[in-house]
């Protein structure tokens, strides 16, 4: 699922004010270099929390290879990122498209000559109840979600096994630790799928100095779920445009959604030293969220 824009979604001035307290998504916030002097890949990047993470990481001086599949969203996004003074390039990329996943990292190492972090973003769903799911959907959600998810970590591991060291950071969902009626089945699966994955992954590689973990982003203010809530809310629940999105936000023990900054500042958290014994992880980015 793709849009061409970024913005809040169904939320009334209040709620959305709320969404902004948090100090951490201010765009004055000062952010260290302990990523100075490494290579970030993040797939999905032109928009939501890879864009986000695109930044954080770059803030925090990394040198970043973006992709997307959105060759606008790409081009946008890569020049914000350089107008910022980061140092960052990138190219078109389906990762659903596993025969393409060695161009992908064969471009990082070209551009830097070496891969320290791969963040595995990408990823869409394509919501049916759960009597009409679809083989379709279900192959098309598998092979974005999981199975290109697994080929993506296996090629830019190669690199990370010569280097000795690396770090993959798997964007997974909650909806893959803790399904619920409005879950959509296909999706579930391959970010559950993605979630032990990432435990065999981290167990695999440590031994040649690679740490994998997951983040389980809860309901994130993302373009990504503005057609998802509208479409359950509407189709599964029977609700009007917009009022979904108010009874997730009662779920959410903290009291507001999250926003793609959060996820961000995990993923630089683990793409840092200071998660260095860190590995075969899931942290869950969710304001305490825990059904759906």
């Amino acid at each position: 699922m793709k849009s061409s824009t970024r913005q809040s979604f169904g939320l009334d001035s209040t709620l959305r004010n709320k969404t902004l307290t948090n100090p951490s998504q201010s765009e004055n916030v000062r952010h260290s270099n302990r990523l100075e002097d490494r290579v970030v890949a993040i797939t999905g990047a032109g928009s939501g929390n890879g864009r986000a993470s695109a930044f954080r990481t770059g803030r925090e001086g990394a040198s970043l290879y973006i992709s997307d599949i959105n060759a606008e969203l790409l081009e946008e996004t890569l020049g914000d990122l350089k107008s910022e003074g980061i140092n960052a390039t990138g190219g078109l990329f389906d990762a659903a498209n596993i025969q393409d996943a060695p161009r992908f990292v064969s471009g990082i190492t070209d551009a830097y000559g070496r891969l320290d972090v791969l963040v595995n973003n990408a990823g869409a769903v394509k919501v049916e109840p759960f009597p009409e799911v679809s083989e379709e959907n279900w192959d098309w959600t598998m092979n974005l979600n999981l199975k290109g998810a697994f080929f993506i970590m296996q090629e830019a591991a190669k690199p990370m096994i010569e280097q000795r060291s690396g770090n993959i950071v798997n964007i997974a969902s909650i909806a893959g630790t803790f399904g619920g009626p409005t879950s959509s089945p296909p999706y579930a699966a391959a970010k559950a799928g993605l979630v032990n994955l990432t435990t065999v992954a981290a167990a695999s590689l440590a031994q040649y100095g690679v740490r994998v973990n997951a983040i389980a982003p809860g309901i994130i203010n993302t373009p990504f779920h503005a057609p998802v809530d509208l479409e359950i809310g509407q189709k599964q629940l029977g609700l009007d445009p917009g009022d979904h999105i108010h009874t997730r936000v009662d779920l959410i023990p903290l009291g507001r959604l999250g926003e793609p900054e959060d996820v961000a500042a995990t993923v630089a958290f683990l793409a840092s030293d200071d998660a260095d014994h860190i590995s075969g992880e899931t942290i869950t980015v969710a304001g305490a969220m825990r059904s759906l």
